[in-house]
């Protein structure tokens, strides 16, 4: 069993990282950037030991990190988001000899460009929408484009949520992109009539990729293009996903460490490849409440997952959900219905209450 050594911001991504380990007793500390902390990360049970260090910018890990490295074995580095994940991505061969880090000294590179991870999806046998890479200052390729498109973030760190538009004609893809943005950059691609979106958690070992299951997204907010508001983590043989496909990715990758695949299940029964988070990100914490804990796998080798205590779980996070019966989308039975059946809620934990609870006095503070 190693340490492990979070680089994470103030969001569901690290918290559902810090609880996994916490869960399985693995030693872990939490480098946590930014100024404000909106999730209330820094009042989870599992991080009141001192092994909580918070900093403003990610500039301030390098000698941080130099100092928690000084002391014990070769920690495990692991990051939350995508910015982070680039930053230790780009130092890499120095911070691989202080750390078992995600590339193992290699780097990642171009795969954290959307359009590149298409490429080596298409190379490894996985089906691909058709994409294109746009820059802002040119003219759009209207000749090439098959709408519907949706367009996202060439780079998701260079985007935000507010960059993704579903567009189906080339006077609505025009009003999108002339929209306020600070995206240079995008991948405008065909966009797929999902029957439902699958967001594949999976754990890269040096023993070999693992795949604890994959949420079938029943709601999303906002519609069709948000983040998953409920949805069901089931074992990924219900899916009919191209396993050896996804292996090969990761594999040819170099990539250690918790990750997502985003795939898109369309009603003729294939999944259509999105893209891969090469980070931990908040809905792998549904593996952990179904009974697969990939963060404790990958943290210590000698541990096996028992399959036989696997269940399918339903996940929500409450606070967007709500939204739908708030606009009328949902009734209140079948939301309570819905609620009264999810094991693993993103946005509040009952073996970890305090983020939550702090959350809203903040909320009462301010009304007040």
């Amino acid at each position: 069993m190693k340490r492990v050594v979070i680089i994470g911001d103030a969001t569901h991504n690290t918290l559902s990282a810090v609880r996994s380990l916490g869960e399985a007793g693995i030693p872990l500390i939490l480098i946590l950037v930014g100024s404000e902390d909106p999730c209330f990360v820094r009042y989870s049970k599992y991080l009141q030991q001192g092994n909580l260090f918070t900093v403003e910018e990610l500039s301030e890990c390098e000698k941080l990190l130099s100092s928690l490295a000084a002391v014990g074995d070769m920690p495990i580095l692991m990051t939350t988001y995508d910015a982070a994940a680039e930053w230790v991505d780009l130092r890499e061969p120095a911070l691989s000899r202080q750390f078992v880090t995600p590339c193992r000294g290699k780097q990642l590179g171009d795969l954290f460009n959307k359009e590149v991870q298409c490429q080596l999806a298409r190379e490894c046998g996985l089906d691909v929408p058709m994409s294109i890479v746009y820059r802002r200052d040119q003219p759009l390729p209207a000749d090439e484009l098959i709408f519907p498109v949706i367009t996202k973030p060439l780079v998701s760190s260079a985007g935000s949520k507010g960059d993704i538009h579903i567009c189906r004609s080339l006077e609505e893809l025009e009003e999108a992109l002339e929209e306020q943005s600070d995206c240079q950059k995008f991948i405008l691609q065909q966009f797929i009539e999902k029957e439902f979106e699958i967001d594949a958690i999976g754990v890269s070992t040096d023993r070999g990729v693992v795949m604890g299951g994959a949420v079938r997204k029943i709601r999303h907010w906002p519609r069709l293009v948000g983040a998953g508001a409920y949805g069901l983590f089931d074992r990924m043989e219900r899916f009919n996903v191209n396993m050896e496909g996804v292996k090969r990715f990761i594999e040819a990758s170099n990539y250690h460490g918790p990750f997502s695949i985003e795939l898109l299940h369309t009603r003729d029964g294939k999944n259509y490849f999105m893209e891969v988070n090469f980070r931990n990100e908040g809905l792998a914490y549904a593996s952990t409440c179904a009974g697969v804990n990939l963060h404790a796998l990958y943290a210590d080798g000698s541990r096996q997952i028992d399959w036989g205590k696997f269940r399918k779980t339903y996940m929500m996070n409450y606070s967007i959900d709500l939204l739908y019966v708030k606009e009328g989308e949902l009734s209140w039975w079948q939301w309570l219905r819905d609620l009264l059946r999810t094991r693993c809620f993103i946005n509040v934990c009952l073996s970890d209450l305090r983020p939550t609870i702090e959350y809203y006095r903040a909320k009462l503070r301010l009304r007040h």
